[in-house]
This record gives structure tokens, C-alpha cells and sequence, in this order.
């Protein structure tokens, strides 16, 4: 209908209004012109495919690009001949369909149309998602460019799954992708499996970008990965489209968060209102509010008896109970690393009322997030820092700040300027800890070095590589191992006899940690920082001034190194002294920052990748580490991994 066209080409003319004014080209590209400044390899027969319209851009030759508008929308005179044609052509899509496919050439990902122009340009007036395609792939010339990486991730991608429209700019993202599946970039998917992606990401596109998705800094494929990693794709396919559509309603926060690099924001210390009374009662309401017990549920991966991070949670459970007497009801449970077991806590733990769910391991936290998806109303909380997400909130400390303090009294204590340090797993926060502990020797001792070990690596001996070098102070464990009750932790010196002398330990508080959340919840000091702090995931961040990190020393110590941690620990306190102040040197002696810059940034600190000048050693490689190791470094790790080994823990449901 001409009254169709009108309305189209009002569209087009707006629409080249604004490329005009905005510096841009007002009609579709031409790939000829683009292939005679960069040039390519060859031309592949890909055959038939529904083609994503949104990826359709532009056409093959310059021909009659000047008909339509950048989108495709019609530009010609109402009186043309090409209006008429268009005309026609609506009609008959209305009445019968478009049966021919159309011609088009891939190229990095976005079609340009040989043949079909008028049906691309009708098909996106009437907002039709897809349209049949004849397509042939223009194979671009080599480069090490990360586009063109990308690019030929997705050939892969496409030869065991042939569906377009899937898009990222990162690296590994097919690869991520096919692990959400159980699949690998190598052998074809079985046809239901891509049957059942292809209409899922169909729902979930159309959804995203209903939602608002294309105004987000964040490509609907990297959305689709978000999508599945909380869901799990044996839970999400086969859903309707009404069904895709109120899951992306309920965590459209996370997009939001994690567009870009994400938005990350820390709490550094308690509000002021976070650790005050709890306001006076005006209402009989708010009488029988406070009257009712805040309940909160730890849901722990492992058991207190076997790990020695879920027993350091337990006892701040029950402090936390001790703290706040009966206004305080809580629950444990443990063992709930698979989503089955995680799942009917979270469930029996809401039919319980709860008010608060915490999880206690960065590996939890996808669990967590589709917890607080499917269970909106209780806060949640996950022990982690620096994780994007927005309905789950990340909770740590700042352990640099006792590491800092025990590097100081180690380097005081050692001989032969040598101290060594075995880190957990190369996660976030981690390398910071290692850094201030180095950046703490240094300061007493300008010649130490420090001696860097990894309890994740696996197939090496540590404690011999340690003896060989002269090493007998040592930083181990942060807290004992239950199941190895005689393995030295915390500070310890080994003896010319091999025995084992503890000298000090970092120590967690966990339970006043918890103590001021529940407080912040109750006195509405917990919705008053979501508030403010908006688009961001909200991670607390609290150290030695808050209360919730301390060092204990041994009795045995002598009295100038007690004296000696005392002072720092005053000085961390104030504020006069901090590690990562000032003139700041990596390995090799490449500086970081010069010597009148301030405090490394929170962002910086917690995911810091460099080591400082005076450490003897590396961040391993994934192939080192062991599978509790792989399991953290997928999740919050600070070295590469390689996605198609990434390991995801139990999806069944």
C-alpha cells in the first residue's frame, strides 16, 4: 500500500536527517567499498540461513544504495517507480509471504545484500525479526587484530552450531558459551540442542532489547552468556517466550551492572548509621516489626568440620546470635555445593520467612544470583569482592591491610633477608595481600625477598623448595585446616629441627561483621546505600578500623616486635600508613606509580595482576592448578582461562 510507504519513507528521511547532522553516512554501506581499502582471502558457500535483520548492513555494490536510508527504510520519490514496487511487495508479504530468499554476503558478522533489498527494507518496516538468506562468507585477510580473534572464534562457533545473530566482542566467548552447554568448538551439536538455542535466543534477544538492551554497552550475546550462567540452559530451554521474557524482568539489573567493564562500587567502612542503635519505635507497627526475629540462613558449600573458611562463618554465625540475642534467629546449611542441594535450602529456607541469605564462597554466587531471581524479598549476600551483579550484594575484607602487618614482623624475625609466602588461589584481592605483605618486609628490611608459593598448584613441593632456599619464616594459612589439624597456619618459623613455631595469624571477625549487616537491614541503612548508590554492584569492603580484621601475636614473641606491629597497626588505623601509597615498583622494577601519588584506587587494589619488586616468583598458569583452584579462578581468577575447559559446578536441577 502506498499509504505503507509514506509512512516508511517518513521513517527513512527522519532517519537520514539525523546521520546528516550527526556526521554520518545517510545510506547503507557498500562492501565493495569496504573490501577495497582492507581486502580479503576468498568467498565460502555458506547456504541458507535465517538471518538476524538487525545484522543486515548494507548492500554488496553501490547500485541503488541511495533508495534507502542507513536502516533500510525507503528514501525515492512517492511517485517512482521503486514506491510502486515496494508497494507491491508489502501487499504481498502481507497476503503470501516472502518465498524467495534473499542474497546476501557475510562479512565479519553483518550482511550485505546482492539481491533483495526492497524485501530487507519491507521486512524491517513491518518489525519482522529474521528473514531467509542464500548467504556466502567474504573470508577476511589475516591480522592479530582482537576483532578478526573474535571473528574467527564464531567460524568456529558456526561449523558445530550454524546460527547467526549471537554476537560478542570478547574473546572466548563461544567457547564460554558452548561449556554453558556441555559443548566444545570441535564436534557438531546435536540438532535439538541447537534447535532449542536458536529459539531461545530468538526469545531472549527480543526481550533484551524490548527491555532496552540496545541502549546498554553490552552485546546480546554477552547478555545470553549472563542469561544461561544464572539459569543454566537445561532450565531455560524449551521456554515460551512469555516465560524468557519475566526472567529478563527480573535480573535486568545485572545487565546493567555488568555492561562495559562493570560498574563496581565499594563500601570501605560502616555507616555511621549502620552500627547505631536501632531508632526509636513511634508505631505499633514498627513494635511488631522488631518483635519478629530477623532470620538469616548461611548456606554453605562445604561443612565446618572439613573446611577451615566455613568453620571461621560458622562461628560468626553463632556470634552473631550471642551478639543479638533473641531478635536474631539463624540457620545453617551445609554442604550444598551442587544447585540441587543449594536450591532446597534456599527454598526451605524461604518458606521459613527468611530475611537475609548469605553464601560464603565467590564459587556460590551464580547460585546466589538465580536464588535472588526466583526468590525476590529476602537481601542477599555472597563472601566475594569485585563480582558485578546488582540482586546480590559482595561482602570481603580488606586482609591486605594484616598482611601488611605480619610482612613487617616477618621481615624482622628473618634471617638472611628471606621470608617466604604460600597464597590460596590467584583470585581477586589476592595478589594484594601478597603485595602488602612483601611491601610490610620491605620496610623493615630493604633486602628482603619474598618467597612466593601456591597451596592451589598442584604436582610441586612447596615446603622443599622453601628448606632449599634457606626460607624459615613462613606465611601460610590464613586458619587452620580441620582436616589436617597439625599443619602449621598463619606466621610460623621452622626450626633447624624441622619443628614448627607459631608466631602470629591473621585473624576474622566475622561475627561483627555480620552483626552490623543485619543492623544496616533493620535501620533501613542497607536500602538507603542502594539508593544512593545506583547502576553499580555494591561490595563491602571493610578492614582493621571497622573492627572485622585483626593480627594476634604469640605470647612468645619478643617485646620489640610486639611493639613494632603495634605501631603499624595504629598507624594502618589512622590512616598515616598505607601499602600502597607512593612510589609503588613491580618485578623487573617497572614502576607502578611514582613516588608522590596517593592510594591506589579500591578497583586497582582489589585486582591488582602485578607483584611487587622484592617477591621471587609468579601467578601459575590454569594448567598448574588443581580443580578447587580452577573452580575459584573461573569465578573471580585474575590470571587467563582457557573457556573451553572452564569448569561449572552442578547444573542439575
Amino acid at each position: 500500500m502506498l499509504e505503507d510507504y509514506a509512512k516508511a519513507r517518513k521513517l527513512g528521511l527522519k532517519q537520514v536527517e539525523r546521520d546528516v547532522s550527526d556526521g554520518h553516512y545517510p545510506y547503507p554501506p557498500a562492501l565493495d567499498d569496504i573490501l577495497k581499502n582492507q581486502g580479503y582471502q576468498g568467498e565460502v558457500p555458506i547456504g541458507l540461513a535465517e538471518v538476524d535483520l538487525s545484522l543486515i548492513a548494507g548492500t554488496k555494490t553501490r547500485g541503488r544504495q541511495n533508495m534507502f536510508s542507513s536502516s533500510f527504510y525507503p528514501i525515492a520519490e512517492p511517485e517512482s517507480e521503486f514506491a510502486m514496487k515496494w508497494s507491491d511487495l508489502i501487499d504481498s508479504q502481507r497476503a503470501e509471504g516472502l518465498r524467495d530468499p534473499i542474497v546476501v554476503y557475510e562479512y565479519l558478522q553483518r550482511f550485505y545484500v546482492q539481491e533483495g533489498n526492497k524485501r530487507v527494507s519491507v521486512s524491517r518496516y513491518l518489525g519482522m525479526p529474521t528473514i531467509l538468506a542464500n548467504i556466502t562468507r567474504v573470508t577476511p585477510m589475516p591480522s592479530d587484530e582482537k576483532g578478526l580473534r573474535v571473528y574467527h572464534e564464531f567460524t568456529r562457533f558456526y561449523r558445530v552450531c550454524p546460527i547467526y545473530g549471537i554476537t560478542s566482542s570478547e574473546e572466548g566467548f563461544y567457547a564460554r558459551l558452548a561449556a554453558l552447554l556441555g559443548r566444545d568448538l570441535e564436534t557438531p551439536w546435536p540438532e535439538d540442542v541447537v534447535r532449542d538455542l536458536r529459539a531461545l535466543f530468538d526469545s531472549f534477544s527480543a526481550s533484551f532489547r524490548a527491555h532496552g538492551g540496545d541502549g546498554l554497552d553490552l552485546q546480546v550475546g554477552d547478555a545470553l552468556e549472563h542469561y544461561i550462567t544464572i539459569f543454566g540452559f537445561e532450565h531455560v530451554r524449551g521456554l515460551s517466550p512469555k516465560d524468557v521474557d519475566a526472567q529478563v524482568e527480573k535480573i535486568w539489573g545485572e545487565f546493567v551492572v555488568t555492561q562495559g567493564t562493570g560498574a563496581r562500587a565499594y563500601l570501605e567502612d560502616p555507616s555511621a548509621e549502620r552500627t547505631a542503635p536501632l531508632p526509636k519505635l513511634k508505631n505499633l507497627a514498627k513494635k511488631a516489626v522488631l518483635a519478629k526475629p530477623f532470620r538469616v540462613a548461611f548456606v554453605y558449600d562445604r561443612n565446618p568440620l572439613s573446611s577451615g573458611w566455613i568453620s571461621l562463618h560458622e562461628r560468626g554465625r553463632l556470634k552473631l546470635e550471642e551478639a543479638l540475642g533473641s531478635t536474631v534467629a539463624t540457620s545453617a546449611y551445609t554442604d550444598r555445593s551442587s544447585d540441587a542441594a543449594f536450591d532446597q535450602a534456599v527454598d526451605d529456607a524461604v518458606a521459613q520467612g527468611v530475611d537475609l541469605v548469605v553464601t560464603c564462597a565467590a564459587a556460590q554466587m551464580r547460585q546466589t544470583l538465580r536464588a535472588a531471581a526466583e526468590h525476590p524479598g529476602p537481601a542477599y549476600l555472597n563472601c566475594s569482592v569485585s563480582l558485578s551483579h546488582s540482586a546480590v550484594r559482595g561482602f570481603y575484607g580488606r586482609m591486605y591491610e594484616a598482611k601488611f602487618l605480619l610482612g613487617a614482623l616477618a621481615a624482622s624475625l628473618a634471617g638472611h633477608h628471606k621470608v617466604g609466602y604460600v597464597a590460596e588461589s590467584p583470585v581477586f584481592s589476592t595478589v594484594a595481600e601478597i603485595n602488602a605483605f612483601a611491601i610490610g618486609a620491605q620496610m623493615v628490611d630493604p633486602y628482603s625477598t619474598v618467597y612466593l608459593k601456591w597451596f592451589s598448584a598442584k604436582d610441586y613441593d612447596w615446603r622443599r623448595e622453601l628448606r632449599e632456599e634457606g626460607v624459615h619464616i613462613i606465611s601460610g594459612r590464613d586458619y587452620a585446616n580441620p582436616l589436617a589439624p597439625k599443619e602449621s597456619w598463619g606466621l610460623y618459623r621452622v626450626e633447624d629441627d624441622g619443628a614448627e613455631t607459631h608466631l602470629a595469624e591473621p585473624i576474622w571477625m566475622w561475627g561483627r561483621y555480620y552483626e552490623m549487616l543485619v543492623r544496616s537491614i533493620r535501620n533501613d541503612t542497607w536500602k538507603k546505600e542502594g539508593e544512593k548508590i545506583q547502576g553499580q554492584s555494591l561490595n563491602y569492603w571493610w578492614g582493621m578500623s571497622a573492627g572485622v580484621l585483626d593480627v594476634r601475636l604469640s605470647e612468645n614473641l619478643p617485646r620489640g616486635q610486639r611493639m613494632l606491629v603495634d605501631v603499624l597497626r595504629q598507624s594502618v588505623l589512622s590512616g598515616r600508613v598505607h601499602p600502597f601509597t607512593g612510589e609503588l615498583r613491580a618485578q623487573g622494577g617497572d614502576i607502578v606509580q611514582g613516588p608522590e601519588a596517593g592510594r591506589l584506587t579500591s578497583e586497582q587494589i582489589v585486582r591488582m595482576r602485578w607483584l611487587n619488586e622484592n617477591v621471587v616468583g609468579r601467578l601459575p598458569e590454569q594448567r598448574e592448578l588443581d580443580r578447587d583452584g580452577l573452580v575459584e579462578v573461573e569465578v573471580a581468577g585474575v590470571i587467563p582461562v582457557d573457556p573451553s575447559t572452564v569448569l561449572l559446578k552442578d547444573t542439575s536441577r
